[in-house]
Protein backbone atom coordinates (compact mmCIF):
# COMPACT_ATOMS: atom_id res chain seq x y z
CA UNK A 1 0.00 0.00 0.00
CA UNK A 2 1.24 3.12 -1.37
CA UNK A 3 0.61 5.96 1.45
CA UNK A 4 -0.17 10.18 -0.02
CA UNK A 5 2.86 11.84 1.66
CA UNK A 6 1.05 14.80 1.68
CA UNK A 7 -2.35 13.30 3.01
CA UNK A 8 -0.38 11.99 6.15
CA UNK A 9 1.09 15.41 7.04
CA UNK A 10 -1.89 17.41 6.56
CA UNK A 11 -3.44 14.87 8.74
CA UNK A 12 -1.06 15.01 11.75
CA UNK A 13 -0.95 19.09 10.69
CA UNK A 14 -5.42 19.11 11.60
CA UNK A 15 -4.88 16.32 15.04
CA UNK A 16 -2.10 18.79 16.24
CA UNK A 17 -4.53 21.93 15.98
CA UNK A 18 -7.27 20.75 17.22
CA UNK A 19 -5.47 19.34 20.47
CA UNK A 20 -3.96 22.97 20.61
CA UNK A 21 -7.81 24.10 20.47
CA UNK A 22 -8.88 22.03 22.93
CA UNK A 23 -6.36 22.21 25.18
CA UNK A 24 -5.20 25.69 25.11
CA UNK A 25 -8.65 27.78 23.48
CA UNK A 26 -10.76 26.07 26.36
CA UNK A 27 -8.72 27.51 29.05
CA UNK A 28 -6.62 23.92 29.98
CA UNK A 29 -3.24 22.86 30.11
CA UNK A 30 -2.09 19.41 30.00
CA UNK A 31 0.83 20.73 31.76
CA UNK A 32 0.62 22.99 35.29
CA UNK A 33 2.22 26.03 35.30
CA UNK A 34 4.68 27.22 37.89
CA UNK A 35 2.60 29.82 38.97
CA UNK A 36 -0.25 27.74 39.81
CA UNK A 37 2.35 25.25 41.18
CA UNK A 38 3.38 27.84 43.21
CA UNK A 39 -0.28 29.01 44.11
CA UNK A 40 -0.52 25.05 45.50
CA UNK A 41 2.62 24.58 47.37
CA UNK A 42 1.80 27.59 48.98
CA UNK A 43 -1.81 26.39 49.84
CA UNK A 44 -1.01 23.32 51.14
CA UNK A 45 1.66 25.45 53.75
CA UNK A 46 -1.23 27.68 54.41
CA UNK A 47 -3.65 24.95 55.41
CA UNK A 48 -1.10 23.02 57.79
CA UNK A 49 -0.80 26.69 59.39
CA UNK A 50 -4.36 27.41 59.58
CA UNK A 51 -4.97 24.25 61.02
CA UNK A 52 -2.55 24.97 64.01
CA UNK A 53 -3.23 28.74 64.60
CA UNK A 54 -7.38 27.53 64.46
CA UNK A 55 -6.83 25.17 67.03
CA UNK A 56 -4.87 27.50 68.94
CA UNK A 57 -7.90 30.33 68.86
CA UNK A 58 -10.49 27.29 69.52
CA UNK A 59 -8.47 25.77 72.24
CA UNK A 60 -8.15 29.93 73.30
CA UNK A 61 -12.07 30.57 73.79
CA UNK A 62 -12.68 26.84 75.13
CA UNK A 63 -9.99 27.58 78.13
CA UNK A 64 -11.78 31.22 78.81
CA UNK A 65 -15.18 29.29 78.93
CA UNK A 66 -13.80 26.77 81.36
CA UNK A 67 -11.47 28.67 83.20
CA UNK A 68 -15.03 30.89 84.16
CA UNK A 69 -17.53 28.61 84.11
CA UNK A 70 -17.82 28.34 87.79
CA UNK A 71 -17.38 31.67 88.90
CA UNK A 72 -20.70 32.69 86.87
CA UNK A 73 -23.92 32.74 88.35
CA UNK A 74 -27.36 32.96 87.49
CA UNK A 75 -29.46 35.35 89.65
CA UNK A 76 -33.28 35.40 89.92
CA UNK A 77 -35.14 38.40 91.68
CA UNK A 78 -38.55 38.35 92.86
CA UNK A 79 -39.49 42.17 93.06
CA UNK A 80 -42.16 43.79 93.62
CA UNK A 81 -43.59 45.66 90.10
CA UNK A 82 -45.44 48.89 90.41
CA UNK A 83 -48.46 49.69 88.46
CA UNK A 84 -49.89 53.32 88.21
CA UNK A 85 -53.59 52.83 89.55
CA UNK A 86 -55.73 56.45 88.51
CA UNK A 87 -58.44 57.35 91.23
CA UNK A 88 -60.45 60.30 91.05
CA UNK A 89 -61.69 62.18 94.31
CA UNK A 90 -65.39 63.71 94.58
CA UNK A 91 -65.01 65.87 97.55
CA UNK A 92 -65.02 65.20 101.37
CA UNK A 93 -61.32 64.41 103.39
CA UNK A 94 -59.05 62.18 101.67
CA UNK A 95 -56.94 60.94 104.15
CA UNK A 96 -54.75 62.23 106.78
CA UNK A 97 -51.66 61.06 104.92
CA UNK A 98 -52.18 64.30 102.68
CA UNK A 99 -51.68 66.69 105.49
CA UNK A 100 -51.77 70.10 104.60
CA UNK A 101 -52.10 69.11 100.66
CA UNK A 102 -56.04 68.28 101.20
CA UNK A 103 -57.49 71.62 101.40
CA UNK A 104 -54.57 72.92 98.76
CA UNK A 105 -56.11 69.81 96.30
CA UNK A 106 -59.67 70.79 96.07
CA UNK A 107 -62.60 69.09 95.65
CA UNK A 108 -62.33 67.55 92.20
CA UNK A 109 -58.68 65.93 91.42
CA UNK A 110 -57.36 62.80 90.01
CA UNK A 111 -54.11 60.85 91.10
CA UNK A 112 -52.06 58.52 90.72
CA UNK A 113 -50.86 56.10 93.20
CA UNK A 114 -48.60 52.64 92.50
CA UNK A 115 -49.99 49.39 92.78
CA UNK A 116 -48.36 46.21 94.17
CA UNK A 117 -47.80 43.23 92.21
CA UNK A 118 -45.18 40.23 92.48
CA UNK A 119 -42.91 39.91 89.57
CA UNK A 120 -39.15 38.01 88.63
CA UNK A 121 -36.17 39.76 86.88
CA UNK A 122 -33.15 37.39 86.02
CA UNK A 123 -29.85 38.08 85.26
CA UNK A 124 -26.38 36.99 85.31
CA UNK A 125 -23.12 37.93 87.78
CA UNK A 126 -19.86 36.78 88.67
CA UNK A 127 -18.13 35.60 91.84
CA UNK A 128 -15.52 37.33 93.19
CA UNK A 129 -14.00 36.55 96.34
CA UNK A 130 -14.27 32.60 97.69
CA UNK A 131 -16.21 33.75 100.52
CA UNK A 132 -19.15 34.92 98.33
CA UNK A 133 -18.96 37.96 96.89
CA UNK A 134 -20.55 38.64 93.76
CA UNK A 135 -20.72 41.76 91.24
CA UNK A 136 -23.83 42.25 89.05
CA UNK A 137 -26.07 44.87 87.73
CA UNK A 138 -28.17 47.08 90.04
CA UNK A 139 -30.93 46.79 87.99
CA UNK A 140 -31.18 43.00 88.01
CA UNK A 141 -31.44 42.99 91.80
CA UNK A 142 -32.91 46.67 92.28
CA UNK A 143 -36.02 46.71 94.60
CA UNK A 144 -35.95 42.87 95.21
CA UNK A 145 -37.20 41.28 98.53
CA UNK A 146 -35.63 37.85 97.41
CA UNK A 147 -32.56 37.03 95.66
CA UNK A 148 -31.70 33.34 94.49
CA UNK A 149 -27.99 32.77 92.87
CA UNK A 150 -27.53 29.44 90.74
CA UNK A 151 -24.07 27.64 91.02
CA UNK A 152 -22.92 25.98 87.75
CA UNK A 153 -22.96 22.93 89.48
CA UNK A 154 -26.86 23.78 90.19
CA UNK A 155 -26.36 24.56 93.85
CA UNK A 156 -28.75 27.16 94.63
CA UNK A 157 -28.30 29.83 97.57
CA UNK A 158 -30.07 33.00 98.52
CA UNK A 159 -28.43 36.03 98.35
CA UNK A 160 -28.32 39.81 100.47
CA UNK A 161 -27.68 42.98 98.72
CA UNK A 162 -24.50 44.28 100.01
CA UNK A 163 -25.03 47.47 98.58
CA UNK A 164 -25.69 49.02 94.64
CA UNK A 165 -25.13 52.34 92.81
CA UNK A 166 -27.93 53.23 90.33
CA UNK A 167 -25.69 55.92 89.26
CA UNK A 168 -23.12 52.91 88.05
CA UNK A 169 -25.68 50.51 87.92
CA UNK A 170 -23.50 48.17 90.21
CA UNK A 171 -24.65 46.18 92.93
CA UNK A 172 -22.86 43.92 94.67
CA UNK A 173 -24.46 40.64 96.42
CA UNK A 174 -23.32 38.15 98.93
CA UNK A 175 -24.38 34.05 99.31
CA UNK A 176 -23.85 32.60 102.75
CA UNK A 177 -20.94 29.86 101.76
CA UNK A 178 -16.99 29.25 101.12
CA UNK A 179 -14.34 27.70 98.71
CA UNK A 180 -15.66 29.54 95.24
CA UNK A 181 -13.62 29.92 92.33
CA UNK A 182 -13.98 33.93 92.05
CA UNK A 183 -13.15 35.76 88.56
CA UNK A 184 -9.77 37.76 87.97
CA UNK A 185 -10.36 40.93 87.14
CA UNK A 186 -8.24 42.96 84.38
CA UNK A 187 -7.27 46.18 83.71
CA UNK A 188 -10.40 47.59 81.30
CA UNK A 189 -7.85 50.93 80.56
CA UNK A 190 -6.09 48.49 78.00
CA UNK A 191 -8.72 46.86 75.98
CA UNK A 192 -8.77 48.37 72.65
CA UNK A 193 -11.11 48.79 69.80
CA UNK A 194 -10.91 44.96 68.14
CA UNK A 195 -9.78 43.05 70.52
CA UNK A 196 -11.62 39.99 71.07
CA UNK A 197 -13.86 39.45 74.16
CA UNK A 198 -16.14 36.89 75.68
CA UNK A 199 -19.65 37.23 77.70
CA UNK A 200 -20.79 34.25 79.72
CA UNK A 201 -24.54 34.62 81.43
CA UNK A 202 -28.01 33.22 81.11
CA UNK A 203 -29.84 34.92 78.36
CA UNK A 204 -33.38 33.86 78.38
CA UNK A 205 -32.33 31.58 81.15
CA UNK A 206 -30.56 29.83 79.36
CA UNK A 207 -27.23 29.31 81.97
CA UNK A 208 -23.43 29.50 81.08
CA UNK A 209 -24.36 30.46 77.65
CA UNK A 210 -20.94 31.70 75.87
CA UNK A 211 -20.94 33.78 72.87
CA UNK A 212 -17.85 35.90 71.57
CA UNK A 213 -17.27 38.81 69.61
CA UNK A 214 -14.60 41.87 69.68
CA UNK A 215 -14.31 45.06 71.61
CA UNK A 216 -16.40 47.68 68.65
CA UNK A 217 -15.76 50.70 70.85
CA UNK A 218 -14.23 52.25 74.46
CA UNK A 219 -15.27 55.08 76.28
CA UNK A 220 -18.46 55.03 74.76
CA UNK A 221 -20.93 57.29 75.90
CA UNK A 222 -24.14 59.73 75.67
CA UNK A 223 -21.98 62.23 73.97
CA UNK A 224 -20.86 60.36 71.42
CA UNK A 225 -24.50 60.06 69.58
CA UNK A 226 -26.52 57.62 72.55
CA UNK A 227 -28.57 57.64 74.83
CA UNK A 228 -27.54 57.95 78.54
CA UNK A 229 -28.03 54.78 80.35
CA UNK A 230 -26.27 55.61 83.63
CA UNK A 231 -24.89 58.37 85.49
CA UNK A 232 -21.33 57.58 84.95
CA UNK A 233 -21.45 56.23 81.12
CA UNK A 234 -17.98 55.17 80.24
CA UNK A 235 -18.77 51.78 78.35
CA UNK A 236 -16.90 48.97 76.72
CA UNK A 237 -18.90 48.43 73.20
CA UNK A 238 -19.35 44.51 72.14
CA UNK A 239 -20.54 43.00 69.19
CA UNK A 240 -20.75 39.38 71.42
CA UNK A 241 -24.35 38.54 71.82
CA UNK A 242 -25.83 39.81 74.74
CA UNK A 243 -29.57 39.34 75.30
CA UNK A 244 -31.69 39.01 78.25
CA UNK A 245 -30.70 37.78 81.07
CA UNK A 246 -26.69 38.57 79.82
CA UNK A 247 -27.11 41.56 82.37
CA UNK A 248 -24.59 41.61 85.18
CA UNK A 249 -22.47 38.97 83.65
CA UNK A 250 -18.47 39.12 82.72
CA UNK A 251 -16.87 40.20 79.45
CA UNK A 252 -13.58 38.88 78.86
CA UNK A 253 -10.48 39.35 77.30
CA UNK A 254 -8.95 35.71 76.11
CA UNK A 255 -6.49 35.83 79.04
CA UNK A 256 -9.98 34.65 81.42
CA UNK A 257 -9.90 38.06 82.84
CA UNK A 258 -13.22 40.30 83.40
CA UNK A 259 -12.70 43.36 81.59
CA UNK A 260 -16.27 44.26 82.02
CA UNK A 261 -19.88 43.93 83.32
CA UNK A 262 -22.25 43.17 80.01
CA UNK A 263 -25.18 45.77 81.24
CA UNK A 264 -26.98 47.19 77.95
CA UNK A 265 -28.37 46.78 74.73
CA UNK A 266 -28.64 48.93 71.82
CA UNK A 267 -31.92 47.07 69.87
CA UNK A 268 -35.24 48.24 68.05
CA UNK A 269 -36.52 44.91 69.10
CA UNK A 270 -35.22 44.24 72.88
CA UNK A 271 -32.57 41.59 71.25
CA UNK A 272 -29.41 41.36 70.26
CA UNK A 273 -29.04 43.31 67.16
CA UNK A 274 -24.99 43.72 67.38
CA UNK A 275 -23.89 46.37 69.87
CA UNK A 276 -23.61 45.65 73.36
CA UNK A 277 -22.41 47.50 76.20
CA UNK A 278 -20.57 46.85 79.67
CA UNK A 279 -19.45 48.69 82.08
CA UNK A 280 -15.20 48.71 82.37
CA UNK A 281 -13.76 46.44 85.34
CA UNK A 282 -11.99 49.25 86.68
CA UNK A 283 -15.05 50.91 87.37
CA UNK A 284 -16.45 47.90 89.04
CA UNK A 285 -13.14 47.45 91.09
CA UNK A 286 -13.84 50.87 92.93
CA UNK A 287 -17.47 50.30 93.19
CA UNK A 288 -16.49 46.72 94.51
CA UNK A 289 -14.44 48.10 97.10
CA UNK A 290 -16.51 51.10 98.55
CA UNK A 291 -19.44 49.25 98.79
CA UNK A 292 -17.78 45.88 100.35
CA UNK A 293 -16.17 48.59 103.18
CA UNK A 294 -18.62 51.09 103.13
CA UNK A 295 -22.35 49.51 101.80
CA UNK A 296 -22.35 52.92 99.12
CA UNK A 297 -19.71 54.15 96.71
CA UNK A 298 -17.80 57.36 97.62
CA UNK A 299 -17.56 59.98 95.00
CA UNK A 300 -15.82 63.24 94.67
CA UNK A 301 -18.33 66.49 93.92
CA UNK A 302 -16.98 69.34 92.51
CA UNK A 303 -20.08 71.48 93.08
CA UNK A 304 -20.16 73.09 89.57
CA UNK A 305 -22.94 72.22 85.79
CA UNK A 306 -20.30 71.22 82.74
CA UNK A 307 -21.48 71.47 79.66
CA UNK A 308 -19.82 70.88 76.27
CA UNK A 309 -17.95 73.24 74.23
CA UNK A 310 -20.42 73.84 71.29
CA UNK A 311 -19.00 75.62 67.88
CA UNK A 312 -20.88 78.79 69.69
CA UNK A 313 -18.77 78.68 72.53
CA UNK A 314 -15.62 78.33 70.72
CA UNK A 315 -16.39 81.22 69.00
CA UNK A 316 -17.45 83.78 71.55
CA UNK A 317 -14.68 82.65 74.30
CA UNK A 318 -11.91 82.93 71.50
CA UNK A 319 -10.74 78.79 71.77
CA UNK A 320 -9.07 77.52 69.05
CA UNK A 321 -10.27 74.57 66.92
CA UNK A 322 -7.56 72.34 68.94
CA UNK A 323 -8.72 73.61 72.60
CA UNK A 324 -10.54 69.92 73.82
CA UNK A 325 -11.97 70.04 77.37
CA UNK A 326 -15.23 70.97 79.17
CA UNK A 327 -16.97 74.57 80.10
CA UNK A 328 -17.86 75.16 83.51
CA UNK A 329 -21.76 76.36 82.70
CA UNK A 330 -22.77 77.20 86.48
CA UNK A 331 -20.83 77.15 90.09
CA UNK A 332 -22.78 75.90 92.96
CA UNK A 333 -22.41 78.95 95.61
CA UNK A 334 -20.44 77.20 98.83
CA UNK A 335 -19.09 74.46 96.85
CA UNK A 336 -15.31 72.72 96.05
CA UNK A 337 -15.34 75.00 92.54
CA UNK A 338 -16.87 78.07 94.51
CA UNK A 339 -14.67 78.19 97.46
CA UNK A 340 -11.72 77.15 94.50
CA UNK A 341 -12.78 80.60 92.08
CA UNK A 342 -13.95 78.40 89.02
CA UNK A 343 -16.32 81.06 87.21
CA UNK A 344 -18.62 80.27 84.67
CA UNK A 345 -16.96 79.95 80.85
CA UNK A 346 -13.73 78.81 82.79
CA UNK A 347 -12.64 75.70 80.21
CA UNK A 348 -10.82 72.56 81.96
CA UNK A 349 -8.50 71.44 78.83
CA UNK A 350 -6.55 69.29 82.05
CA UNK A 351 -6.79 67.60 85.70
CA UNK A 352 -3.82 66.10 87.22
CA UNK A 353 -2.32 66.11 83.90
CA UNK A 354 -4.53 63.85 82.49
CA UNK A 355 -6.44 65.78 79.02
CA UNK A 356 -9.98 66.20 79.48
CA UNK A 357 -11.92 64.91 76.43
CA UNK A 358 -15.36 66.38 77.59
CA UNK A 359 -17.96 66.51 80.30
CA UNK A 360 -18.92 62.90 80.64
CA UNK A 361 -15.12 62.01 80.44
CA UNK A 362 -14.63 64.92 83.26
CA UNK A 363 -17.70 64.29 85.32
CA UNK A 364 -16.03 60.41 85.23
CA UNK A 365 -12.85 61.98 86.91
CA UNK A 366 -14.62 63.89 89.20
CA UNK A 367 -16.26 61.12 90.72
CA UNK A 368 -13.10 58.87 91.00
CA UNK A 369 -11.14 61.37 92.92
CA UNK A 370 -11.13 60.60 96.78
CA UNK A 371 -13.03 63.51 99.30
CA UNK A 372 -10.27 66.04 100.21
CA UNK A 373 -8.17 65.44 97.37
CA UNK A 374 -6.82 68.42 95.80
CA UNK A 375 -7.16 68.06 92.08
CA UNK A 376 -5.15 70.60 89.87
CA UNK A 377 -6.91 72.12 86.98
CA UNK A 378 -5.51 73.44 83.92
CA UNK A 379 -8.26 75.90 82.81
CA UNK A 380 -8.26 78.70 80.06
CA UNK A 381 -10.07 81.65 80.94
CA UNK A 382 -9.93 85.18 78.66
CA UNK A 383 -8.19 83.04 76.42
CA UNK A 384 -5.30 82.71 79.05
CA UNK A 385 -4.00 79.61 80.49
CA UNK A 386 -4.90 79.15 84.64
CA UNK A 387 -4.45 76.12 87.06
CA UNK A 388 -6.48 76.53 89.43
CA UNK A 389 -6.55 74.05 92.50
CA UNK A 390 -10.04 72.81 93.98
CA UNK A 391 -10.26 70.18 96.96
CA UNK A 392 -12.71 67.98 96.22
CA UNK A 393 -15.22 66.98 98.38
CA UNK A 394 -17.49 63.79 99.05
CA UNK A 395 -21.04 64.01 96.61
CA UNK A 396 -23.93 63.31 98.89
CA UNK A 397 -27.38 63.50 97.72
CA UNK A 398 -27.99 66.25 100.30
CA UNK A 399 -25.48 68.28 98.27
CA UNK A 400 -26.69 67.60 95.12
CA UNK A 401 -30.47 68.44 96.00
CA UNK A 402 -29.81 71.56 97.87
CA UNK A 403 -27.22 73.67 95.31
CA UNK A 404 -27.93 74.84 92.17
CA UNK A 405 -30.90 77.07 91.53
CA UNK A 406 -33.00 75.47 88.62
CA UNK A 407 -31.39 71.80 88.18
CA UNK A 408 -33.02 69.30 90.25
CA UNK A 409 -31.59 65.83 91.37
CA UNK A 410 -29.79 64.36 88.28
CA UNK A 411 -31.88 61.29 88.98
CA UNK A 412 -35.04 62.61 88.59
CA UNK A 413 -34.09 63.68 85.26
CA UNK A 414 -36.19 67.06 85.57
CA UNK A 415 -35.43 70.51 85.57
CA UNK A 416 -37.35 73.43 87.22
CA UNK A 417 -37.32 77.08 87.90
CA UNK A 418 -39.13 79.53 89.76
CA UNK A 419 -43.12 79.96 89.65
CA UNK A 420 -43.52 83.32 88.52
CA UNK A 421 -47.51 84.78 89.48
CA UNK A 422 -48.62 85.02 86.15
CA UNK A 423 -48.03 81.09 85.85
CA UNK A 424 -49.22 80.78 88.90
CA UNK A 425 -52.75 82.82 87.95
CA UNK A 426 -53.34 80.74 84.88
CA UNK A 427 -52.84 77.37 86.52
CA UNK A 428 -55.13 78.60 89.31
CA UNK A 429 -52.34 77.81 91.50
CA UNK A 430 -52.84 79.90 95.41
CA UNK A 431 -49.76 78.66 97.32
CA UNK A 432 -46.60 78.93 94.77
CA UNK A 433 -44.57 76.03 93.70
CA UNK A 434 -42.08 75.31 90.96
CA UNK A 435 -42.40 75.23 87.08
CA UNK A 436 -41.03 71.85 85.68
CA UNK A 437 -39.11 73.50 82.83
CA UNK A 438 -37.45 70.24 81.10
CA UNK A 439 -37.84 66.33 81.51
CA UNK A 440 -35.18 64.09 80.45
CA UNK A 441 -36.92 61.31 77.62
CA UNK A 442 -34.89 58.75 79.27
CA UNK A 443 -35.73 59.57 82.85
CA UNK A 444 -37.72 58.46 86.13
CA UNK A 445 -40.42 61.07 85.44
CA UNK A 446 -40.46 60.32 81.09
CA UNK A 447 -44.16 60.50 80.08
CA UNK A 448 -45.57 61.17 83.63
CA UNK A 449 -45.10 64.93 84.08
CA UNK A 450 -44.29 67.39 80.98
CA UNK A 451 -42.82 71.02 80.75
CA UNK A 452 -45.07 74.05 81.75
CA UNK A 453 -46.65 71.78 84.65
CA UNK A 454 -46.35 72.99 88.22
CA UNK A 455 -45.19 70.65 90.89
CA UNK A 456 -46.77 72.11 93.76
CA UNK A 457 -46.13 69.14 96.84
CA UNK A 458 -43.78 66.81 97.86
CA UNK A 459 -44.90 63.60 100.05
CA UNK A 460 -46.87 65.73 102.83
CA UNK A 461 -45.39 69.17 102.31
CA UNK A 462 -46.23 72.12 99.99
CA UNK A 463 -43.54 73.38 98.49
CA UNK A 464 -43.82 76.97 97.35
CA UNK A 465 -40.18 77.62 95.77
CA UNK A 466 -37.36 75.91 94.20
CA UNK A 467 -35.53 75.64 97.69
CA UNK A 468 -38.40 73.92 99.56
CA UNK A 469 -38.37 71.58 96.77
CA UNK A 470 -34.75 70.41 96.48
CA UNK A 471 -35.21 70.00 100.55
CA UNK A 472 -38.25 67.57 100.30
CA UNK A 473 -36.61 65.94 97.62
CA UNK A 474 -33.34 65.62 99.38
CA UNK A 475 -35.22 64.15 102.78
CA UNK A 476 -37.33 62.02 100.26
CA UNK A 477 -36.82 58.03 101.60
CA UNK A 478 -37.70 55.29 99.73
CA UNK A 479 -40.29 56.98 97.39
CA UNK A 480 -42.00 60.57 96.23
CA UNK A 481 -45.14 61.42 96.08
CA UNK A 482 -45.78 64.83 94.09
CA UNK A 483 -48.68 66.63 93.23
CA UNK A 484 -48.45 68.34 89.98
CA UNK A 485 -51.15 70.68 88.66
CA UNK A 486 -51.56 71.74 84.72
CA UNK A 487 -54.42 73.92 83.32
CA UNK A 488 -57.22 71.35 83.56
CA UNK A 489 -56.80 69.39 86.51
CA UNK A 490 -54.29 68.55 89.51
CA UNK A 491 -52.76 65.25 90.19
CA UNK A 492 -50.30 62.73 92.23
CA UNK A 493 -47.62 61.33 90.67
CA UNK A 494 -46.42 58.30 93.24
CA UNK A 495 -42.63 57.66 92.01
CA UNK A 496 -39.97 55.12 92.94
CA UNK A 497 -36.75 56.76 94.13
CA UNK A 498 -34.26 55.63 91.91
CA UNK A 499 -30.84 57.19 92.99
Amino acid sequence: MKLNLNRVVYGVMAVAGLSYFWLHGSGMTSVPSQVYAQQKADAGVAQSQLTAQADQLSAAFRGVAKALKPSVVSIRASVESKQVQRVRRSGGQLSPFFGDLDELLGDDFQFEMPEQHRGESQGSGFIVSDDGYILTNNHVVAGADKISVSLSDNRTFDAKVVGTDPDSDIAVIKINTSGLAKAKLGDSDKMQEGDWVIAIGSPFGLKHTVTAGIVSAVNRNAADGGQSITNYDNFIQTDAAINPGNSGGPLMNLRGEVIGINTAIASGSGRFDGVGFAIPSNMAQDALDDIVKTGRVIRGFLGAVLKEIGPEERKKLGLGADVQGALIDQVYEGGPADKAGLQPNDCVVKIQGKQVDGVAPMRLQIASMSPSEKAVMEIIRDKSPKKITVTIEEQTKEKIATMGGKRVLDFLGIEVGELSEEEAAELGVREGGVMVTQVNRDSQLARKIKPGEAIIGVNQTIVRNVPEFMRAISQSKNGLQLVIRNARSTRMLGIQMDR
